[in-house]
């Protein structure tokens, strides 16, 4: 190897162990920053075909008549349902696994929030004295009535729920109001993550298993 090759050969080996010094002094004075693991990591790999439904803002009153919004869903995990009191056949059993929810996630910031479709007859002292029947947690079990229109737009526009009110049911010679019976979870931005039955068992043990692992 003559002379000019061989000095060639140094000098690259020297800017490319020149280069690697500089590299490492970059990265220790500049470490990777980790990513921030997710608050709800369960999440991250839940194949979830309800996302994009969601409930959307709205104005009711709860069970002490004061008013209530959208806002007490955000940054919380709830379970949602509608009812209505006078309800003879669904809403019993439905608010009775409301109430199961309730208890087996004692101690958790897990949220329930129902809704009444009646808002006619649904004032706010009939559904504090109904709440009170199936021994809600007012900390955590809240309880909502408005307008009939009101609480359809919730249904109809976030959730695509059809409510179909007594003249609507009176010709098919009904006298109930048609409503979602569904159990509805909801994540911290207000979007669904499950709907689960509410006269099936293994669904609502489902919807508890899921919101344990979620809540707090």
């Amino acid at each position: 190897m003559n002379t000019r090759v061989l000095i060639k050969s140094i000098a690259l080996l020297a800017l490319t162990c020149l280069g690697i010094a500089f590299f490492m002094i970059y990265q220790l004075r500049n470490p990777k920053q980790q990513q921030p693991q997710s608050d709800t990591p369960y999440l991250e790999s839940y194949d979830n075909p309800y996302s994009d439904f969601k409930i959307p803002p709205f104005q009711l009153l709860d069970r002490n008549a004061e008013p209530i919004d959208q806002t007490v869903l955000d940054n919380q995990f709830t379970v949602v349902d509608f009812f209505y009191t006078s309800c003879p056949l669904y809403c019993p059993v439905m608010s009775a696994e409301m109430s199961r929810v309730q208890e087996a996630t004692k101690g958790t910031d897990l949220q329930l929030l129902s809704i009444s479709i009646d808002g006619d007859i649904d004032t706010p002292q009939v559904i504090n004295n109904y709440a009170s029947a199936f021994k809600a947690d007012p900390n955590r079990w809240r309880f909502a009535t408005g307008t009939p229109e009101s609480v359809e737009k919730i249904a109809y526009e976030g959730l695509k729920f059809h409510i179909r009110n007594r003249d609507q049911t009176a010709a098919a010679g009904q006298t109930q109001i048609e409503h979602p019976t569904k159990l509805i979870l909801l994540g911290p931005d207000r979007s669904v993550i499950g709907l689960y039955t509410y006269n099936n068992r293994e669904e609502i043990d489902e919807l508890i298993e899921t919101a344990l692992k979620l809540v707090k």
